[in-house]
């Protein structure tokens, strides 16, 4: 199976990249930030994919449909083939939207929003032509309801959500399963320096490895298998996801107000 990854040079994307390179798949690892990725596919853990030839990285800017391009041409070149796009690559700002710096959080959207936007239309003819072709999102336990002080994030991932669910029917035709996962706070580089009353009043339960156990295994199962669209990821998360299903929207408010709000 060979996978691209983006955002691939720490955290999540990282942290599955080497699950999968471990279990002997081919991985395209890509990033922005060239200098840290090259650092991380110097680790060991990639030693053997290194020297199978089972491992790729490179530049990709997801705000960037040229970027993409050059990222694609690099993985068809050494394996041939695409068949998973794990749409990883975002960033978080925190704090009341007023007090918080415009241009980060028009940013944010560019990434978060454009960057899976655009790997979902250039993927589609690569992951069309594989057996088992799919595209998982980084969506987030913070797109079951609007979260307070991180509101353009939480957003984000209502657009990746929608994104998902509606590609999810469109690419049935072309035999692509598009999903996402939705894990809650991750103890992550994203997470470490924010100050966020959710977090202070859940704590942070997951390991960027958690949310990396569930996409190898996602990427790695036959698309028949795959019956759902979101997979929420951590207890509460799942509880959440549950809630929304059948509570009433004053009450989910009522939950997340408190879960949220100083």
């Amino acid at each position: 199976m060979n996978v691209l990854i983006t955002g691939a040079s720490r955290g999540i994307g990282l942290a599955t990249a080497k699950r999968l390179a471990a279990k002997g798949h081919s991985v395209g690892l890509f990033d922005i930030d060239t200098d840290e990725l090259g650092h991380a596919v110097n680790d060991k853990v990639f030693k053997k994919a290194l020297k199978d030839k089972r491992i790729v990285h490179g530049h990709l800017d997801v705000t960037d449909p040229e970027s993409w391009d050059t990222a694609i041409e690099h993985m068809i070149d050494n394996f041939g083939s695409i068949d998973t796009l794990i749409n990883n690559a975002g960033i978080l700002v925190s704090g009341v939207l007023p007090t918080t710096d415009l241009d980060k959080q028009l940013s944010l959207i560019d990434i978060n929003c454009k960057g899976v936007l655009i790997g979902c239309h250039k993927l589609a003819p690569y992951l069309a032509d594989t057996k088992n072709g799919k595209i998982i999102n980084l969506s987030s336990a913070s797109a079951i309801y609007g979260q307070s002080e991180v509101a353009p994030y939480s957003a984000s991932k209502f657009f990746v959500r929608g994104l998902t669910e509606g590609l999810n029917i469109e690419y049935a035709e072309l035999g692509i399963k598009v999903i996402d996962v939705m894990p809650l706070w991750v103890k992550s580089d994203m997470t470490k320096d924010i100050n966020v009353t959710s977090i202070n009043r859940l704590g942070i339960n997951l390991t960027v490895d958690d949310v990396a156990k569930k996409l190898c295994k996602l990427s790695s199962s036959p698309n028949r298998k795959i019956s759902r669209t979101h997979y929420p990821i951590g207890m509460p998360a799942k509880v959440l996801q549950t809630l929304s299903q059948v509570s009433p929207d004053p009450l989910m408010r009522f939950i997340n107000s408190r879960i949220g709000t100083k």
